[in-house]
């Protein structure tokens, strides 16, 4: 038998005969209860499209920017190691010196460098099943709030568009069914899981947005399939690696093949069903636009808030097409664009860089530790990061979908980091016979 050391000064010792010494780490810390709640307000404010949240929001960045002062011991060193994501915020800061409105771009680069700061401070303090949960009742009382508007889904109801409403409930069904897979967490906040999964899917079907509810279907293949086939996969050494570098070469292969036959009509054909048309409902003449914009600005772009402005005859053209007032500020439907245009090819290379660092991180975490969380956390990065090209979510600031994409590559940094405590001397005990012959 084994035993920790005790006492020297015991009589035990004079039986005992060191033969190691074990790491000891310290398990994963759980934040207070009132953080995880400050948390799920600040979830709730990007969740709610009203400006009267806007006050709120900026009172939760005070209470982060305190929290960062008080406990910068165990922030600081999580900011550090996190430095990639925060590459292009500074880099956006500083594009004042070239935006026609340099104020409005130093404000919008303030609040471009905060999004992740307060993410990093989440992750430092927060457990991943924490802030799962925080965003899982953030999307509940979102769409507790949207239900009246029911009728109007199709619109948007209370969002402004409904393709941005369909993917929040995408985003509270995923955490709904990722907290009712999981078998660590309570059984009353699984229930409340499992009776918002159909009810937010139900939602996303009612506002009409086909690409998202193909997220969704593939979502909860994807988080099935992770929950009840891929963690058991574990107990064979290797098999899981096998298992993914054989997917990943299927999947090239097919592409190719698939790519080089002759009168290829599959992109069309699926563009078809997922309700799109060739000109993928506008978005190439944006694309055209944004095209044309970088090739005057190529290496810096044209700065923050530098293209969506009154006197920009190009994005007022955009106005009159969409059939929008004038001033009105639209997107480009693509993170891509809007780093290039915005930011130039500096930005745009700072972004992917930005995009890949996070979704390698992601991966790595699930394959060192394949559980409920690191899996939903997987599953919502690849959807996020396949928006990234027909949407522009991830170029947003305090946004949902980069709040996910960057706490999946920085949590295991933070509060879910084992830690090293020290090495513990291990004992056998000697027995009496053993000692009487050793002497």
């Amino acid at each position: 038998m084994f035993k920790a050391d005790t006492p020297s000064g015991s009589t035990e010792n004079q039986n005992r005969e060191l033969v190691g010494h074990l790491d000891v780490f310290r398990e994963n810390r759980k934040g207070p209860l009132w953080e995880e709640v400050m948390m799920w307000m600040m979830f709730f404010s990007t969740y709610a499209p009203w400006p009267s949240v806007t006050p709120i929001l900026y009172l939760l960045v005070a209470g982060y920017m305190a929290i960062l002062i008080f406990d910068y011991r165990t922030i600081v060193p999580v900011l550090l190691k996190s430095w990639p994501i925060f590459l292009l915020p500074l880099f956006g800061l500083w594009s004042f010196a070239w935006s026609p409105f340099p104020a409005e771009a130093f404000r919008s680069g303030v609040l471009f460098l905060l999004t992740p700061v307060i993410i990093v401070i989440a992750a430092s303090r927060l457990s991943m099943r924490q802030v799962m949960r925080a965003m899982m009742f953030a999307g509940i009382c979102t769409a507790i709030l949207s239900a009246p508007y029911i009728a109007d889904f199709a619109e948007g109801g209370l969002y402004p568009q409904k393709n941005y409403f369909a993917m929040q409930m995408l985003f509270l069904m995923l955490t709904s069914l990722a907290t009712c897979l999981n078998p660590k967490e309570s059984i009353w906040i699984r229930l409340i899981g499992v009776a918002f999964v159909p009810i937010a899917f139900v939602f996303q079907f009612l506002a009409e947005s086909a690409t998202s509810l193909v997220f969704a279907v593939l979502g909860i293949v994807g988080m099935l399939t992770l929950r009840f086939f891929w963690v058991g996969l574990g107990r064979v050494k290797h098999l899981r690696t096998m298992i993914f570098l054989s997917g990943v070469t299927a999947l090239l292969f097919i592409s190719l093949v698939i790519l080089n036959l002759p009168q290829n009509e599959f992109v069309n054909d699926f563009l078809g069903l997922v309700g799109k048309d060739s000109s993928l409902t506008g978005r190439t003449a944006i694309w055209e636009a944004g095209r044309l914009t970088s090739a005057e600005h190529p290496i810096f772009g044209v700065g923050l808030e530098g293209f969506w402005f009154y006197d920009n005859g190009m994005a007022q053209t955009l106005n009159e097409n969409d059939h929008k007032a004038f001033g009105t500020k639209l997107s480009f439907h693509s993170t891509y664009w809007e780093t290039r245009v915005h930011l130039g090819w500096i930005g745009w290379s700072l972004f992917v860089f930005i995009v890949v660092w996070c979704f390698y991180r992601t991966v790595k975490e699930w394959f060192r530790t394949p559980t409920m969380d690191t899996s939903a956390l997987l599953v919502m990065a690849v959807i996020i990061l396949s928006s990234t090209f027909t949407e522009s979510y991830l170029w947003g600031t305090f946004n949902t979908l980069v709040y996910l994409y960057y706490f999946g590559a920085v949590s295991a940094f933070g509060a879910e980091k084992r830690e090293f405590v020290g090495k513990a001397p291990v004992y056998r005990n000697i027995e009496p016979t053993e000692a009487a012959a050793t002497e």
